[in-house]
Order: C-alpha cells, then structure tokens, then sequence
C-alpha cells in the first residue's frame, strides 16, 4: 500500500532545495565574476619599526602569557597576509588566542632600489634590527623566531651568522634545503640551459608574473581547495571566501629582489651550498651546525612547491632538530579545518614548550 506523504513536508524539501540551488548559483556567479572578495589580514596590529620598506608589526592581544615574543619571517615572492588569511582561518589569528606575543616581519614590494638587496641585505640587517626592535617593544631578553619556506631559508642563515642575538627557539616551515630535487626552473638553471639574469627585467628584479608562471604548474593551493570540491560546497558562502582569499594570495606574488636571487641561483640552485654547509656571505663562512637553541622543522608530505625530499637534508645540518610532518601541503599546513585541528596546534604546543622558562642571564 502506498504511502501518503504530508504536503508541509513535501514542501518544506522543495523550499530547501530552492534556496539551496539559489544559495550555490549566487555563490558561483561571484566566484567566477571575481566580485565580493573576502578581506584578508584582519587581525588588528600596528607597525613598530621600519627600515627602507621592510615594516614589522605586532598583533593586538590582551592575553600574551607565553615568552619570549614569536616573530614570523615570510619568503621573499609572498605576501605574509596568507598567515592571517581570514578570521577563524588564521594562523596568526590562533597563535595569539594560544597567547602569543606575535610580530610578522612585512619585506614591502620591491622595486629598483631593493634590486641590489642581497643575503646580506636580510640576514646581516633587517632581521637582526628587526629581532632587537621586537625584543625592545616586548621588553624581553630573548626571541622566537619562526620562518616559512624562503623565509626559513633567510632564517637559518641568519641564526647562523649571529649568534650574538639570543634566540630561545627556531622553527622552520615547508622550507627547501637541498636545491638538488627542487623545481624545473631550478634545473633549467642549475645545467646552465637558463641564464638567471636573463629573468631580470628593467627594474633588476625577477617580476612577479616570473614568478607565478614558474608555480603554475606546481599545484600550490592543491592541497586546500580543488574545482570538484569548489562545486560539492557552492552553498557554503565562507568556504567560497576561503577558496577566493587563498587563490587570491597564490597569484598575488611580489618580484624577487635581483641581486638575493641571482646568489640563489648560483649559491643554491647551482652549487647547492646550503645542502652542502658550505654557503659563505661577505661577513664569512656560516655554520648552520653552529645553531644551538632548538630547532623545529615542519613538514608538509603532499608539498608540491617544496618537496619533502629537498627538506630532509636539514636532520643532517641541524641533528636536534625536531621533525614534525603532516599530510598537508604547503599551505595546508596553516589553512583550513584540518591545519586548524592538527598542523596549527602541534606546532603551537612545540613553540610554547620551548618558549616558557626563566629569562636568560643579562
């Protein structure tokens, strides 16, 4: 015998069903006409000091507990807002709920003038001045510093060369060491089949388009957000502003200052210094061995931009150092709900259990 269905109920489906279909076609007209972008860097913070166009900033917080201060160190070809990308999907958003006393390191859009930055540049200069003028507005006696991918990079090299600077701890994070097994443009350069001068353009800097075209092929936001998982969730209006601000921030690269890039290609990309130990600036050899305080190497295993095979190299650099990997990509590891759940926290807990302790002696 049939069963008779209740009209309110058969309504009430179509009245879901309707909304949900007009919720999904609105949601996807906007995505693909680019409009209603969601904003990004929400949390509040203030600029502290500056040098040329390198600005550091301090995030708002009425519950700093952990010591020392954490400054976050982005690469080179990225803005660092994808640390604050948007509100309840924010690494910096959760290391200052967890208590952080949480400073970025802003680098600025180069042009011609930061054409002649070097190494030196940012790993003799901004970052210790940096370092000391974050330690001065904390009124603390040490510092936590924490770089990702080239940021890490730039870090390493300067806790390296200035051992005069008392850092608590270090991390890294998604970050290449061995050039060797890095991407095609970095073969193309290392075989000499490309000039890396040739990437320069009129202002001496790698542009940024350079830059992008180089990543295209990498699948750097893979690992986050795919078009068969942008059409199950049209009718979710945040998952959309979460897809829009990520891939937003993968083509919103800035040009590499020319002079860093052209020691990069050459000292890492050709020689692979850095793999090796053997990368010499113009204050003299550097020992990445010599870090002493501990160090915290995060890895993604479905990085496409920096395979896991060009980190490893880092356990035999630094053999204390902590290895701490995740199914997650290379941004993955700090956005969406699985970073929010398992990357975000884990490193959270290493940093705080490194950071908590008595000041060192003056």
């Amino acid at each position: 015998m049939a069963t008779l269905l209740d009209p309110a109920s058969v309504l009430e489906r179509i009245r879901r069903d309707v909304e949900r279909a007009s919720v999904r076609t609105r949601n996807g007209i906007k995505h693909l006409a680019g409009v209603g972008r969601a904003e990004v860097g929400c949390s509040a913070r203030k600029a502290v000091w500056q040098r040329d166009k390198a600005v550091l900033y301090r995030y708002h917080s009425t519950q700093r507990r952990i010591e020392p201060p954490l400054l976050l160190v982005m690469s080179l070809v990225s803005k660092p807002y994808v640390l604050d990308l948007r509100p309840g999907n924010s690494f910096i958003e959760a290391l200052v709920a967890r208590g952080f006393d949480v400073y970025t390191l802003d680098w600025g859009i180069p042009d011609a003038v930061e054409s002649q930055n070097t190494f030196e540049t940012y790993c003799d200069e901004y970052l210790p001045q940096a370092s000391v003028a974050t330690m001065r507005e904390s009124a603390s006696h040490e510092i936590t510093i924490f770089g990702y991918c080239f940021g890490g990079v730039l870090s390493l090299l300067f806790a390296a060369g200035h051992p005069e600077i008392p850092i608590r701890s270090l991390a890294v994070m998604a970050t290449p060491i061995d050039f060797s097994v890095m991407s095609h443009t970095s073969a193309l350069l290392r075989d000499g089949r490309l000039d890396p001068a040739s990437l320069l353009d009129e202002t001496g800097n790698v542009p940024a388009r350079t830059i992008l075209e180089g990543l295209k092929t990498l699948q750097a936001t893979s690992d986050f957000t795919t078009y068969a998982s942008l059409l199950s969730n049209l009718e979710n209006s945040e998952y959309i502003a979460a897809h829009q601000a990520l891939n937003g921030w993968a083509s919103d690269h800035i040009p590499f200052p020319g002079a860093c890039f052209l020691q990069t290609a050459e000292w890492f990309m050709k020689q692979n210094l850095l793999a090796e130990n053997r990368v010499v600036t113009k204050n003299g050899a550097l020992d990445i061995g010599s870090i002493s305080c501990p160090v915290l190497n995060v890895v993604g295993d479905a990085d496409h931009i920096v395979p896991l095979a060009s980190n490893r190299a880092i356990l035999d650099l630094v053999p204390h150092a902590h290895d701490l990997h995740f199914k997650a990509g290379h941004v993955g590891l700090i956005i969406g709900k699985t970073a929010q759940r398992n990357s975000i926290p884990g490193m959270a807990d290493w940093l705080e259990a490194h950071s908590v302790g008595p000041p060192i002696d003056e």
